[in-house]
């Protein structure tokens, strides 16, 4: 008797779990505006757009009519991450999000920039 409400305690804690990731993945969901007030001036404001393909999230990055790609879209959480190109250079960005706003890095070859931003 015990070991059956361990095996239901189990299954629902991951079904619970699930749910917690897809909810988070529909929080992400949407267009973010986002400022880098260190990079350079053309990159310092733009756009995250993030959409749900299925199970997965998938995104690209808006900067005025310039629209670039994000790779391997991840959510963990409350953090998002994901890779881009810029100008042949692969950045590594991550951001901590806290209900509509969001705080993070961008990392490259000559290293960090700080981003903030908000959903539209």
């Amino acid at each position: 008797m015990v070991k059956n409400g361990i095996v239901a305690a189990m299954f629902l804690v991951v079904l619970l779990a699930g749910q917690f990731v897809h909810a988070s993945i529909k929080d992400v969901v949407g267009t973010w505006n986002y400022e880098a007030p260190s990079a350079p001036y053309e990159y310092s404001k733009g756009k995250l757009i993030f959409m749900e393909n299925g199970e997965k999230l998938e995104g690209k990055i808006k900067i005025g009519e310039y629209e670039i790609e994000m790779k391997d879209v991840k959510v963990e959480g409350e953090n998002v991450s994901f890779g881009t190109y810029v100008e042949g250079e692969y950045i590594r960005i991550k951001i901590k999000i806290a209900q509509k706003t969001f705080n993070g890095t961008a990392s490259y070859s000559e290293g960090t920039i700080d981003l903030k931003g908000e959903k539209e």
